[in-house]
């Protein structure tokens, strides 16, 4: 049956049903995959705009100035419109920035296919945008801005740029280089990790393509795109610093990586299959691994293998490190079963297709639908101060909420805030004890403020002093709650992740108690 409808549907109809599905992701995905995504970018966007968070509440990284401020300058850019504009809303922000990313996906996506369409079939071309367009995690990550989404972009534009230099006849090859110089440059200065992806890239060069006129145009490009680089992270540092040092001597040689979770070497065998879905995740491996073992002089294999194997020696491993690698997996898949249209039309193999379509739908619908706690709490807290005066938020410095938490990896404990979703008449402020903060509450509901306490003891309410009422919130629909709350199941994204309203005056709890007496 599958095999049936690819052969009625045509290119153009894969083309419009793929870009509508990335439409419909940059619209309606909310959440992050990883905190970095949040605190990297968003919040130094904010900090530049607002002035919020202050330096002291951002994240360890930012005083050791390890960060690219690029990703930051363009998140900085469209918030700043929208603040120009007088509708800033951190909800458009972010959707503005996942249609970006998932343009960007797109082009550079059907780029890359343009460049290697020629060697494939009418049927391969289909299977390779329909996988790239609609596999699950591709779809998930074509519109999340992050490091990993635009390095892994960036990484299928140079090898794409590669191949059509390799085709072409080599008389402007100082502009070729230019190009190429200027795609490696922002690969680097966006993700310096990717640095190991462009050691490969070089070696290759070295090897299969002297050409000192190409390479002369690549020295101008990627100083260019390095000065841009030092230029943004001048804009978000406020001095001038060469933040890919920086980072280079604080993870590796004062080991900063090293206090972060370590995995065995074998990690990165497993991680795949497990958090990809067991059948994506290794067709994605094996895929991969073939299309090395295929292609050995492949500009591709000779940028991958650096960058994957580099990472297998580190001690502190993470599936998102390979993100950047995933964006070729696609154009792999087809190669790993090219020439194997005749067994797909026996039936075992239809339905195994027709198996993993449904699993794949699922999963699709699943990142869609699945809001993430942290988001359905900054909606609570929107909603909650919609139509208010100004609220004041009383937290625990130790205690980690969705507003806050305490680091630990430089020097010095330090509260880092997420401010980005805040709204703006939300007040946020930390005390070091529960006397302290009793203390700052009272003073501010006498003070005719309204008051909220983000708390991790979800019994608060109940051996307080202070007069509260807990807000009720879910990352769950109702309907869930109501109909599929076995063992009260839905408690566990919540239970550390409370808010509770002060309901009334100290002043007026004495009165009622002299009442009672």
């Amino acid at each position: 049956m599958l095999l049936t409808l690819l052969r009625r549907i045509s290119v153009r109809q894969i083309l419009v049903a793929g870009c509508l599905v990335t439409l419909l992701y940059a619209l309606l995905s909310r959440g992050v995959y990883h905190s970095d995504e949040h605190y990297q970018i968003l919040e130094y966007a904010h900090m530049k705009l607002f002035g919020t968070p202050t330096v002291d509440h951002l994240a360890w990284e930012y005083p050791l100035q390890m960060r690219s401020g690029v990703q930051p300058f363009v998140a900085w850019v469209v918030c700043r419109g929208l603040t120009a504009a007088g509708i800033w809303s951190p909800w458009l922000a972010v959707t503005l920035l996942q249609l970006l990313s998932g343009l960007l996906s797109v082009v550079v996506m059907l780029f890359f296919w343009r460049t290697v369409r020629g060697g494939l079939s009418e049927a391969q071309s289909k299977w390779f945008l329909l996988t790239g367009f609609f596999l699950w995690f591709m779809a998930y990550l074509h519109v999340h801005f992050n490091a990993e989404m635009l390095s892994g972009n960036l990484l299928l534009l140079l090898a794409a740029l590669t191949i059509r230099y390799r085709r072409s006849d080599s008389r402007q090859e100082f502009r070729w280089g230019l190009a190429l110089g200027a795609v490696a440059g922002t690969l680097f200065i966006v993700r310096y990790q990717a640095g190991f992806a462009l050691l490969g890239y070089g070696i290759w060069l070295l090897c299969f393509n002297r050409r000192w006129r190409l390479y002369a145009g690549m020295v101008v490009g990627v100083a260019v795109l390095l000065a841009v680089g030092m230029a943004a992270d001048h804009w978000l540092y406020g001095e001038w610093v060469f933040a890919p040092w920086n980072y280079l001597q604080e993870n590796i040689l004062h080991a900063r990586m090293d206090l972060f979770r370590h995995e065995p070497w074998w990690y990165y065998l497993t991680a795949p299959v497990l958090e990809g879905g067991i059948f994506f995740g290794l067709l994605a491996l094996v895929a991969t691994l073939v299309f090395f073992w295929r292609h050995p002089r492949h500009v591709v294999t000779w940028m991958l293998i650096p960058f994957l194997l580099i990472h297998f020696f580190l001690a502190h491993k993470e599936i998102r490190f390979f993100f950047p690698a995933l964006f070729f997996v696609p154009w792999f898949l087809v190669d790993l079963f090219r020439g194997q249209g005749e067994r797909f039309s026996r039936r075992g193999w239809q339905w195994a297709l027709g198996v993993l379509a449904v699993l794949n739908l699922g999963a699709m619908v699943y990142n869609l639908a699945q809001t993430t706690p942290d988001i359905s709490f900054y909606c609570m807290l929107r909603d909650y101060c919609r139509g208010r005066g100004e609220v004041v938020a009383l937290n625990l410095a130790g205690e980690t909420t969705y507003c806050s938490r305490m680091q630990h990896f430089s020097g010095e404990p330090r509260v880092t805030e997420a401010r980005f979703y805040l709204p703006r008449n939300l007040d946020l402020r930390h005390c070091a004890t529960s006397a302290e903060l009793e203390a700052a509450a009272q003073q501010l509901a006498a003070a005719g403020r309204q008051v909220l306490i983000l708390s991790a003891d979800s019994g608060l309410a109940d051996h307080s002093p202070l007069t509260l009422r807990k807000i009720n919130w879910s990352p769950y629909p109702a309907w869930v709650v109501r109909y599929f709350n076995f063992n009260d199941w839905t408690r566990y994204a919540v239970r550390s992740k409370n808010a509770y309203e002060m309901v009334e005056s100290p002043v007026d709890s004495a009165d009622r108690e002299s009442g009672r007496r």
